[in-house]
C-alpha cells in the first residue's frame, strides 16, 4: 500500500526545506513525497533538485494557480492509495509514521484523522508563542476509534465547526485515493472549491464515509507569517501586516471554477461558502443548513474589523435573496453574534491546559519545523505502537513522556 505525502507551496523555499525534511527522514520505502510547486521564483525547483531520493517528486505548475487547482494539480500527480497533506511550513513526525501505516493497513478505513500538534515559526515580530510545541494528555496515545462521517452532520449544520470531532480531512489527515474520486461531483475533479481541504471534510460529511480517528500526533501544524490561514486571520481581525489572504483572492479570481460566495477576507464566511458551494456542485439541496446560525457565525468573525463588517453584510445579503433566506438574516442582524467559542469549549480547553507540558523545539542553533518533529518524537518515543499492541495502557505511555521531556527545555 502506497502513501502519498503531499505538500503544495507558493514562493516559501526557506520553510519548504525543513517541511520537506520532516517526509524525507521517513523509514519507508512505499512512499512518495509530491511536492507541487505553484510557479515559485524564489529557488524552490533548484531546492529540490538538490535532493537525492527517488521518493520525492517535484512538480510545478508553470503558472501561478488558485489553491484549489494546484491541490488538483498534486492529486494528479501523485499515485498512492491513500493520501496525506499538508503545507510547506508545516510538517510530519517521522518516527510516528509506522503507526500510522499501521492502522490504515488493519482496516483500510476510507480515511483517518487526528489531532495535530501547533508550532510557531521563531520569526522575529511574530507571535508570542513561537519555537516550541505542547503535548495534552487528551490528544496523545489514544486508541483508535470507527467513526461515521455523518455523524458530524447535525453540528456542520448548525454551524458548530470549531466542534467537529473526529472529521475526515486530507490536510492534516489522510483519505483514500478511491473515496477521494468516489465521491468527488464528476469522477475526476477531486476538489471544486477554494479552500481544497475543508471541501474534502464536509463533503465526507455530507456523503458520509467509514473512518477511523486516533487522538494521537502524526504532523505538526506550522504558522508563520508566509501562512495563508494565518494571513486570512489578519486580514478578518483587522491586521494589515500580511498580503497572503490577498494574494489568494488574487488567484482565486483566475480559477474558472468559483464559490457560491466572493473571497472577502473572513474565515467563517469561507467555511460557509464552502458549504454552500458542495451543495451546489453536488447536487445536494437536501442538506439544508440553519441559515440562521451560519448567518451569525459569519457575523460574528468581523467583530474587529468594521469594514469588513460591512462588506460581509453585504455579501450575505445577496446570498440570503438568492436563496430567500431574508428572514433569517434579519434575525442574526438584529440579535447577538455567535462567538468563537462557547463557555463549554473554554472550559473543556482551559482543562486540557492543565493537563499540558510545553517545551522548546531547538535544537541547538536551531529551532524549525524539523527540530519541532524530532524533539516531538524523542518524547513520544515507540509507546505508541506497544499502546497499539495492547502492551502498554496509554496511562502509563503518558507518564514515560513527560519523564522523557525533562531533558528538553521547558516553556510556558
Amino acid at each position: 500500500m502506497k502513501i502519498s505525502i503531499v505538500i503544495p507551496t507558493r514562493e516559501r523555499s526557506r520553510y519548504l526545506r525543513h517541511s520537506v525534511q520532516t517526509a524525507l527522514e521517513i523509514d519507508d520505502d512505499n512512499i512518495e513525497i509530491i511536492v507541487s510547486d505553484n510557479a515559485s521564483s524564489d529557488g524552490t525547483k533548484e531546492l529540490m533538485q538538490e535532493v537525492d531520493d527517488r521518493r520525492l517528486v517535484y512538480v510545478n505548475t508553470g503558472a501561478r494557480l488558485s489553491m484549489r487547482q494546484n491541490f488538483e494539480r498534486a492529486f494528479e500527480a501523485s499515485t498512492g492509495d491513500y493520501l496525506i497533506f499538508f503545507g510547506d511550513d508545516d510538517g510530519i513526525l517521522p518516527k510516528q509514521f509506522p503507526y500510522l501505516r499501521e492502522l490504515l493497513e488493519a482496516s483500510r478505513p476510507d480515511g483517518l484523522s487526528w489531532i495535530k500538534a501547533t508550532y510557531g515559526w521563531p520569526i522575529d515580530g511574530y507571535g508570542k508563542k513561537t519555537g516550541g510545541v505542547r503535548f495534552y494528555r487528551s490528544n496523545c496515545f489514544g486508541s483508535p476509534k470507527p467513526f461515521r462521517g455523518a455523524d458530524n452532520l447535525r453540528k456542520l449544520m448548525t454551524a458548530e465547526v470549531s466542534n467537529l470531532r473526529p472529521v475526515p480531512d486530507i490536510y492534516h489527515g489522510c483519505l483514500s485515493r478511491a473515496y477521494m474520486l468516489k465521491t468527488s461531483m464528476d469522477g475526476n475533479t477531486v476538489f471544486d472549491s477554494a479552500i481544497p481541504d475543508v471541501n474534502l471534510t464536509y463533503r465526507s460529511i455530507l456523503k458520509d464515509g467509514s473512518f477511523v480517528g486516533v487522538n494521537h500526533p502524526f504532523s505538526i501544524n506550522g504558522y508563520s507569517p508566509a501562512s495563508t490561514g494565518g494571513g486570512h486571520g489578519a486580514e478578518q481581525n483587522n491586521h494589515s501586516d500580511t498580503n497572503s489572504s490577498k494574494i489568494f483572492a488574487k488567484e482565486n479570481l483566475a480559477d474558472t471554477m468559483s464559490d457560491v460566495c466572493p473571497h472577502a477576507g473572513s474565515v467563517a464566511l469561507a467555511f460557509f461558502s464552502t458549504l454552500e458551494t458542495l451543495r451546489r456542485n453536488h447536487a445536494l439541496e437536501k442538506f439544508e443548513p440553519d441559515y440562521l446560525s451560519w448567518y451569525r457565525y459569519v457575523l460574528g468573525s468581523t467583530r474587529k474589523n468594521p469594514a469588513l463588517a460591512e462588506s460581509m453584510r453585504g455579501i450575505l445579503r445577496d446570498h440570503a435573496t438568492a436563496t430567500y433566506t431574508q428572514s433569517a438574516l434579519t434575525a442574526a442582524l438584529k440579535g447577538p453574534s455567535q462567538t468563537k467559542r462557547s463557555p463549554k469549549e473554554r472550559l473543556a480547553r482551559a482543562h486540557g491546559q492543565l493537563h499540558s507540558f510545553r517545551v522548546s523545539a531547538a535544537e541547538g542553533a536551531e529551532n524549525t519545523i524539523l527540530t519541532a518533529a524530532h524533539t516531538m518524537d524523542a518524547i513520544l518515543g515507540q509507546d505508541f505502537g506497544a499502546v497499539l499492541s495492547g502492551d502498554m495502557t496509554s496511562r502509563l505511555a503518558w507518564k514515560a513522556a513527560k519523564r522523557r521531556s525533562m531533558g528538553f527545555q521547558r516553556q510556558l
